[in-house]
């Protein structure tokens, strides 16, 4: 019973999604290990943080997790890593909002960096400073209210033991009886069952998220604005200018797949428990597609930093066309990333 699988179709949506994301990021792992400028030192090591993130993330989704659905129900099952079949739902979940949260972190950490490299310009307006000031006080809210989504998903311990007395009142629950697993966890009706830490949890993490969207907004509206008024004073090189930009535009190509691939699964969840339909089927496509965003985001990263893509682009054409590239071609690649160039040296 405990035992039972997850849909044929949708374990190989899944098995296809591996198949897409296993090249993406052994290329981004490449290009990151490979990418030797010391004007990308450090920022790298925040592009590798989230890359990391992002696979650990795919891998705990869709090989640990695999969660299967039962919508309109409020409720999920675990069904892929064998070793975890008896082992309680509420574990799994607690690793995959750890491995979320610091996804969302390592993206908000990429572009606090680079909002202080602008910010922080001797030629930036009063402003900027000013917004830079609005910009930490929202970091340290943002803080302390991950630290009490933390500290309610700790509190959510104590459910993990009431878990069978609110399967049992499910009208469901003789047509699947594998609900009373401890692999399948449910959340509990505050009509029924009052206020439990999973609500202040779920209301935490919403506060969170709002926050964090505001934070990445206000960082990338002044950072743009910023850029354009040394444009415009002309206060600075306008190459070191348009490779911030560059820069700061890969970042919301990123943000912008992790927002559209992971908010279309949580709208459908949501919208399939108030409206009472059964959308298991879309709800499967937008688990698909949520296991895929972390690649999404990867591939994002590789096409629009173009040291990573200059690296990319190099080491497929050696793969596929070795002879379309002439030694020419590999000496400017080399040439361009190796060398130090005064326009970048405050970059990083």
């Amino acid at each position: 019973m405990c035992k039972k699988e997850a849909p044929i179709g949708y374990s190989m949506g899944l098995t296809g999604a591996h198949l897409v994301a296993f090249p993406i990021y052994v290329m981004a792992f490449y290009t990151l290990y490979a990418e030797k400028s010391p004007n990308f030192k450090v920022y790298k090591k925040y592009l590798a943080t989230h890359v990391v993130s992002n696979f650990l993330f795919e891998i705990h989704l869709s090989v640990v997790m695999k969660p299967v659905l039962y919508l309109p129900y409020p409720i999920i099952r675990m069904t892929g890593a064998f070793v975890l079949t008896y082992l309680n739902g509420f574990i799994s979940f607690f690793i995959f909002y750890c491995i979320l949260a610091s996804t969302g972190w390592s993206i908000l950490e990429l572009l606090y960096y680079r909002f202080k490299l602008i910010s922080t310009n001797n030629h930036c307006s009063k402003w900027v400073k000013r917004s830079a000031s609005v910009v930490k006080i929202g970091r340290r809210v943002l803080i302390v209210f991950s630290g009490c989504t933390f500290g309610f998903l700790g509190l959510c311990v104590t459910g993990m033991f009431e878990q069978t007395k609110y399967k049992q009142k499910l009208e469901i629950v003789n047509q699947f009886p594998e609900l009373l697993c401890t692999s399948a966890i449910i959340l509990p009706k505050t009509s029924n069952d009052g206020i439990k830490p999973i609500h202040l949890f779920n209301l935490s993490v919403f506060i969170s998220t709002v926050i964090g969207c505001f934070q990445c907004i206000s960082m990338g509206s002044v950072s743009f604005l910023a850029l354009d008024e040394m444009v415009r004073e002309a206060q600075s090189s306008l190459r070191t200018i348009a490779m911030h930009r560059s820069f700061l535009i890969s970042l919301f190509c990123q943000i912008g797949v992790h927002g559209m691939m992971l908010g279309f699964p949580l709208v459908i969840y949501i919208v399939s428990i108030i409206f009472h339909f059964n959308g298991n089927e879309v709800g499967y496509v937008a688990i698909v597609l949520a296991s895929l965003h972390g690649a999404m985001s990867t591939l994002a990263m590789i096409l629009f930093n173009r040291p990573l893509y200059q690296l990319a682009k190099t080491k497929l054409q050696l793969l596929f066309f070795p002879r379309n590239v002439s030694v020419g071609d590999l000496s400017l690649v080399s040439n361009s990333l190796s060398r130090p160039n005064e326009s970048f040296r405050h970059a990083n």
